[in-house]
């Protein structure tokens, strides 16, 4: 009874929650942009578009690293 009662008192929202957070951010600030605004960002970040926001965020925030990591190691290689 007592391990039951520890497991419901724990706070379970953890690093990986943020991560998905900053990543539905990312990608429907991304689709609003490609929509020139033509769309309410409120219509693009709705319950209904987490999906598609928090993959665009996450394809963004992985190219922007590898990117991150071929110009470091081009301009270390520099003559």
């Amino acid at each position: 009874m007592q391990k039951e009662n520890r497991k419901k008192d724990m706070n379970w929202p953890n690093e990986a929650d943020r991560e998905l957070y900053t990543s539905e951010w990312f990608g429907a600030i991304i689709r609003y942009f490609w929509n020139f605004g033509r769309k309410k960002f409120n219509d693009l970040y709705t319950p209904k578009e987490i999906k598609k926001n928090a993959l665009i965020g996450w394809l963004f925030k992985v190219i922007f690293v590898l990117i991150l990591i071929y110009l470091s190691y081009r301009f270390s290689l520099a003559d």
